[in-house]
């Protein structure tokens, strides 16, 4: 049975035929005929939270899809949870100075149906051990909450209006080196170097995901690519590697990958 907390990804395996559905039913759901985008956001966003992105109402939605799966009606409009009442700033968030904090609104750019993903990847990437993100956006971005915990970073939510939160990404404590260990000598590491540049989205991700399936614990990745693949970030933090981003000249961005520490 179709359900508020099913999953994008879900729904499609179990519904492919809904994707088309999904598409003419709101102009924002279009961007899942995107397999990368799919690939991607699916897994982490349920049918309650899409509607929010959209800005639909979540019974309607869930009852629709029902309709066209041929399941049985929704006996009453479906309701997304109220999110929980924020307590106390955080005392190590509540240190952090203003000067200290990156604000990201991306409102603007979902109501004109502009996925803002990759903008806050990019300040993610940017972001200082000792400040915080502040994003404001038109629904609780719920998914982000693991994809960033995975980089390290606890959140507070603050819910201004139904349609409007702030929520503070921040380090709640230091983030330790992935594979350091104090104390013992570091092996020699062999580099595959991978250069992705020229290739049409969504190869360059595709060609990293499927070499690292046999990197080994002594090897690491170089990825040479002409911008930041947003994209494949939150792919290795799922998949348990450690990263570094650099721009060594201009119009050039290398990452170095390796499997993280067991």
């Amino acid at each position: 049975m179709i359900a508020a907390d099913t999953t994008v990804a879900r729904l499609l395996d179990e519904h492919p035929q809904l994707l088309e559905f999904l598409a003419g039913y709101h102009a924002h759901f279009e961007k899942l005929r995107d397999p990368l985008l799919r690939r991607v956001m699916a897994p982490r966003v349920t049918i309650a939270e899409a509607a929010g992105i959209a800005g639909v109402d979540p019974g309607d939605l869930l009852a629709a899809l029902r309709r066209a799966a041929g399941e049985p009606a929704v006996p009453a409009p479906a309701t997304v949870p109220a999110p929980a009442e924020a307590g106390a700033m955080p005392p190590a968030l509540a240190a952090i100075p203003e000067s200290r904090r990156v604000h990201v609104d991306v409102r603007d750019d979902i109501r004109r149906g502009h996925e803002p993903f990759a903008r806050i990847m990019a300040a993610v990437n940017d972001l200082d051990a000792d400040a915080a993100l502040v994003l404001r956006a038109p629904f609780e971005p719920v998914p982000l909450y693991d994809v960033l915990g995975k980089r390290g970073l606890a959140h507070w939510t603050e819910r201004r209006a139904p349609d409007d939160f702030t929520v503070w990404f921040y380090r709640s404590a230091p983030t330790p080196i992935p594979g350091a260990t104090a104390g013992r000598a570091t092996p020699p590491v062999r580099t595959l170097t991978l250069d992705v540049r020229g290739l049409e989205p969504p190869l360059p991700m595709v060609l990293v995901l499927e070499r690292l399936e046999t990197l080994a614990p002594d090897e690491e990745m170089e990825v040479v690519h002409e911008r930041r693949p947003m994209f494949l970030y939150p792919q290795l933090d799922e998949r348990g590697f450690a990263h570094r981003t650099d721009e060594p000249e201009p119009g050039v961005v290398r990452i170095v990958i390796r499997r993280g520490a067991a």
